[in-house]
C-alpha cells in the first residue's frame, strides 16, 4: 500500500513539473535605424541597415531582419542595446554588426503580453577616416585608365535618375565599347589594413543595369599595380524607364588581406560589356572609403 502511495505521489508531482505555464514574453518592435550624421566631412546619410542585433543586460537575445516584433524572456526595468546591422558586401548570409556605427542604448520596463515600440538612431562612430567621392566637384577623384573605351560623366540630367537630388557618375558604353576602368591615386589609402579582422569599407550607391566590378589595386616595390577584385555587382534594374538605387558595404580586408608585403593601395571600378551589348548604363554616387585612423 505504502508503495501505491509514493507512486501516486511521484506521478503528481511529475505532472506539476511538467504542466508548468511557459513564462509569458515581452516584445518590443523596432521598424527601422534613424541615421544621421553629424559632420559634413561624413558625406551622405545614405545608409542600408537591414537588421537589429538585440542585446538586453549585455547578453545578445538576437538578430532581427526589420522591422521585426522581437520577444524577450524579461520583464521589469532592463538594459537594452541595440547594434545596426547590414548584409557586408551584399551578401544575405554574410549579415554582421557595421563596425562603424554606434549601438543605440536605452533602460526599458517591460510588461509580459505587451509590445513597446522602439525607435533606434544611429551615427558613425568617433575618429573615423573619410574619403568621399560624391560627385559634386567638376572633376572626378577617379582616373579613367587608358585601356578604356569610354570615360565617366558627371551629370544632374535627367532629374529622375539622380539619387539625392544632386550629382552622380555615369559609365555608358555601346556596342563597340568593350572596356571601362577608373582607378584612384591616394597616398592615404596606402593604410589600408591588412588584417582580416580590422575593418574598414567602401560604401556606395550605385544603379546598373549590366554587372561591374569593384576591387583593390595592390603593388609592392617591385611589380606594378596588379587587380584583386572584391566583387561583382548585379544589375539592380533592366531598362532606362525603371533606374533602381542600391547601397552596398564592401569590406575592404577581404582584398588587401591576400597581400601583407603590399606597399601601396587604390581602389578601381571596371566593366567589360564581354556580350558587346547596346545601352550599358552603370551609375555611382556617394561613394566612401571608412577605416579606422
Amino acid at each position: 500500500m505504502k508503495q501505491i502511495w509514493v507512486i501516486a505521489i511521484l506521478f503528481l508531482c511529475s505532472c506539476q513539473v511538467f504542466d508548468r505555464p511557459e513564462k509569458i514574453p515581452s516584445f518590443i518592435h523596432i521598424d527601422h535605424f534613424d541615421f544621421s550624421i553629424t559632420h559634413s566631412s561624413q558625406g551622405s546619410s545614405s545608409n542600408k541597415i537591414t537588421d537589429a542585433w538585440v542585446y538586453m543586460d549585455g547578453n545578445l537575445e538576437g538578430v532581427y531582419e526589420l522591422p521585426s516584433t522581437i520577444p524577450l524572456h524579461y520583464e521589469g526595468n532592463h538594459r537594452l542595446k541595440i547594434y545596426p546591422g547590414i548584409k557586408q558586401n551584399g551578401i544575405a548570409g554574410d549579415r554582421t554588426k557595421y563596425d562603424f556605427y554606434k549601438a543605440y542604448e536605452l533602460d526599458i520596463t517591460l510588461f509580459p503580453d505587451s509590445i513597446i515600440p522602439v525607435h533606434p538612431s544611429t551615427e558613425y562612430e568617433d575618429q573615423l577616416f573619410f574619403w568621399i567621392e560624391n560627385f559634386e566637384d567638376p572633376q572626378s577623384r577617379f582616373t579613367t585608365y587608358t585601356i578604356s573605351d569610354t570615360s565617366l560623366e558627371i551629370t544632374n540630367q535627367p532629374q529622375e535618375i539622380l539619387f539625392d537630388g544632386s550629382n552622380i557618375g555615369e559609365i555608358s558604353l555601346n556596342s563597340s565599347q568593350e572596356v571601362f576602368e577608373m582607378r584612384t591615386d591616394e597616398l592615404d589609402f596606402n593604410q589600408f589594413p591588412k588584417n582580416i579582422n580590422i575593418p574598414a569599407y567602401i560604401e556606395m550607391n550605385y544603379a546598373n543595369n549590366y554587372p561591374f566590378t569593384v576591387g583593390i589595386l595592390h603593388k609592392d616595390d617591385f611589380l606594378p599595380y596588379m587587380r584583386q577584385p572584391l566583387i561583382t555587382l548585379t544589375p539592380t534594374h533592366s531598362s532606362q524607364d525603371s533606374v533602381v538605387w542600391n547601397k552596398t558595404y564592401l569590406y575592404i580586408p577581404d582584398a588587401t588581406n591576400f597581400y601583407p608585403s603590399a606597399t601601396s593601395f587604390d581602389l578601381y571600378i571596371s566593366i567589360l560589356n564581354s556580350d558587346y551589348s547596346d545601352d550599358v548604363k552603370v551609375r555611382l554616387d556617394n561613394i566612401k572609403v571608412i577605416y579606422r585612423q
